[in-house]
C-alpha cells in the first residue's frame, strides 16, 4: 500500500489558499515553492547581506565597537554614542537621501542630549532636597542651651546687681 504524499505548505499569492501540489520528500514544500533548493551556490555572491560598516548593518566595526565601549554610563549615553556612530556612517556614505537621514540622526542626538541634561538636573535637585530633609545633626544629640552668669565677688552688692 502506498502512503499518501504530504502537500506543499505554501499559500498562493492571489487568493491565499494553500498550494495543492505534492511536497518534495524531505521537505514541506513543492519544487515550485523552493522544496528542491539547497541554498545559494556561492555565499559570497549574496549582495543583500549586511556587512560591517554599512549604514544599515547591525554589526559594529572594531573601531566603532571601541568607541561604543569607551565609557560605561547609563542607557541614554549608550544610545547617544550609538546614534553618533550611525551619523558617522551616514556622513561617510554621502549620497542621495543620506542628507535627510543625517538630519534625523542630528535631531535624535539633540533630543538625547536634552533628555540627559534634564535627568542630571532632576538628579541634582533630588539630592539637594534629600539633604535638606535629612537630620541636620546626623544623629548627634540635641544641643542644650546653657546660660552662664558672671558675678563680681569684689563688690558686696554683686548678688543684687546680677539680679
Amino acid at each position: 500500500m502506498r502512503l499518501p504524499m504530504a502537500l506543499c505548505g505554501a499559500s498562493k499569492r492571489g487568493n491565499g489558499e494553500p498550494c495543492k501540489r505534492h511536497a518534495i520528500p524531505g521537505s514541506s514544500r513543492c519544487k515550485l515553492h523552493g522544496g528542491k533548493s539547497t541554498g545559494p551556490k556561492d555565499q559570497r555572491g549574496n549582495k543583500n547581506a549586511a556587512r560591517p560598516g554599512s549604514i544599515y548593518s547591525q554589526f559594529l566595526t572594531e573601531e566603532e565597537q571601541a568607541d561604543f565601549n569607551a565609557a560605561q554610563l547609563d542607557q541614554i549615553d549608550d544610545e547617544l554614542r550609538l546614534t553618533k556612530v550611525l551619523l558617522g556612517r551616514v556622513l561617510l556614505a554621502a549620497g542621495d537621501g543620506h542628507d535627510l537621514l543625517a538630519d534625523r540622526y542630528l535631531g535624535r542626538i539633540e533630543s538625547l542630549t536634552k533628555t540627559k541634561e534634564e535627568l542630571i538636573s532632576k538628579r541634582l535637585l533630588n539630592e539637594k532636597l534629600r539633604r535638606e530633609l535629612e537630620d541636620p545633626n546626623q544623629g548627634l544629640p540635641e544641643p542644650k542651651q546653657v546660660i552662664i552668669g558672671v558675678e563680681d565677688a569684689s563688690c558686696p552688692d554683686a548678688e543684687q546687681a546680677a539680679v
